[in-house]
């Protein structure tokens, strides 16, 4: 006897503060509707709790996958859901999971009073889909304009709520003045070291340069929010600075904000290395006193805080890099390390092989096994996977290998061919052919290079 095709019933909710009664409700009318019990053995429930279909991908739905993974597997008769939006808010998602109800014959039936029902037709079923996206689409921008109308917490307002019982802002009397100033100070910037300095300088609650960015770019405090059709008031709102004040700010702002990530993305650029502390041998952590400092590295687990800045490690590691570079005989490496890269390739080449003859042995083995011997497939299957994995991880390693192989011989190019005047890109570049490791001790700097073979005193012979 068959065993009886499922009724799925799918349900979702965007956030923790939805429930799915509404849902399940619609779900069980429609079951008694056609002489079925909810608590049928046949009848599942699935259910995406606190999942976005704008925010996650159809893949990051756990429910939603279990349920076409049943119905590519066979198992489905029908799925219940309320609407449309439930599966999906994206199209080309939407798409792919109609091609999935049709091509496995499945029975769709959606519960909703003002949703259309099913048609078996992928064209028709992709412009409803089409609907879906834009009221997606349409519930962040709503979301996305509540937010800037009426946001949860904002620096320098209160939230209330007024005798109606809707939300009021009044000002915090405490941040107006540095916010009326913050404003005022930057209508007066003129450069960009000038933006710099306006950015570093100590204000009460406002250090962070991106938190003052943010304040800046916002309408909120001249009680304005800024929507398709222009600058709208905001009568719940109580104005710190006029929209005047805010719109000369925000006319010049843009090119320094550009100028500001510029900053940023280059100071990023000046960590040459991560160093690990010397006492435990953990990597040190990075901290800046504000976001356009190069900062310093820091560690204290379980022994005497050890701290060293960034200006100190870089211009280390750079002379320690610059010396190697001048004590490297070019020529003795040249002639060796093409030696040791072949040695090595020819031993991980014919361990390589030895691995694939023993793996196509086993599974020989396998195929021919006598039926009494059947309690040995398993312990077959695991030498066979260990042998693959065996197999796999050669492999990675002559690709390193090689592009070991590759470096060194650019690294030995570069060097014979320039004249120890380096750029700072073919600086940063040998840095990092060059330097392993770097340990931090309270007194000293470790520094591990590679290629220390081939310093020139080692060339006496």
């Amino acid at each position: 006897m068959n065993e009886r095709k499922l009724i799925v019933i799918y349900c979702r909710v965007s956030s923790a503060a939805q429930n799915l009664d509404l849902q399940i409700s619609a779900a069980k009318r429609h079951l008694e509707s056609v002489g079925l019990k909810e608590n049928e053995d046949f009848i599942i429930y699935l259910d995406d709790h606190d999942v976005s279909a704008t925010k996650l991908k159809m893949n990051q739905r756990p429910k939603l996958m279990e349920l076409i993974h049943l119905i590519k597997e066979g198992k489905v008769k029908s799925v219940i859901v309320y609407k449309r939006d439930r599966l999906a808010r994206n199209f080309y998602e939407f798409v792919d999971i109609t091609k999935v109800f049709i091509k496995y014959k499945v029975e769709v039936i959606y519960t909703a009073s003002n949703e259309p029902p099913f048609k078996n037709k992928l064209a028709l079923e992709a412009f409803y889909g089409m609907f879906s996206q834009m009221e997606g689409q349409n519930i962040s921008t709503r979301t996305a304009d509540a937010r800037k109308q009426y946001p949860s917490n904002i620096f320098g307002y209160k939230r209330i709520t007024d005798d109606a019982n809707k939300p009021k802002y009044i000002i915090n009397q405490d941040k107006k003045d540095a916010i009326q100033s913050l404003f005022i100070d930057f209508s007066n910037v003129r450069d960009e070291e000038h933006f710099l300095e306006f950015l570093l300088v100590r204000r009460k609650g406002l250090n962070n340069p991106d938190k003052i960015l943010r304040i800046l770019t916002n309408p909120f405090y001249s009680a304005h929010y800024e929507s398709k059709n222009g600058y709208q008031v905001l009568p719940h709102v109580e104005p710190i600075i006029s929209l005047n004040l805010y719109l000369a700010s925000k006319s010049h702002i843009d090119k320094f904000i550009a100028y500001y990530h510029e900053k940023l993305t280059e100071l990023n650029k000046q960590h040459l290395v991560y160093p690990e502390c010397g006492e435990c041998g953990n990597m040190m952590k990075h901290r800046k006193e504000n976001q356009l400092d190069l900062g310093y590295f820091v560690c204290s687990s379980n022994h005497q805080r050890l701290s060293i800045s960034v200006e100190e490690i870089n211009d280390s590691v750079t002379q320690a890099v610059l010396d190697h570079v001048q004590s490297l005989s070019i020529t003795l490496a040249k002639k060796m390390v093409p030696k040791q890269i072949t040695v090595a390739h020819k031993k991980l080449q014919n361990a390589l092989e030895s691995t694939k003859s023993e793996y196509l042995e086993t599974t020989l083995r396998l195929c021919t096994i006598d039926r009494k011997a059947k309690s040995t497939i398993s312990n077959y299957l695991k030498e066979i996977q260990v042998l693959k994995d065996k197999y796999n991880e050669l492999e990675q390693d002559l690709l390193t290998l090689q592009t070991l192989g590759k470096e060194i011989k650019d690294t030995t190019q570069l060097l014979s061919q320039l004249n120890h005047d380096f750029t700072e890109q073919e600086l940063y570049r040998l840095v990092e052919l060059f330097v392993d490791k770097i340990f931090v001790y309270e007194t000293y700097i470790q520094i591990d290079l590679f290629l220390s073979t081939f310093a020139k005193e080692s060339n006496a012979s």
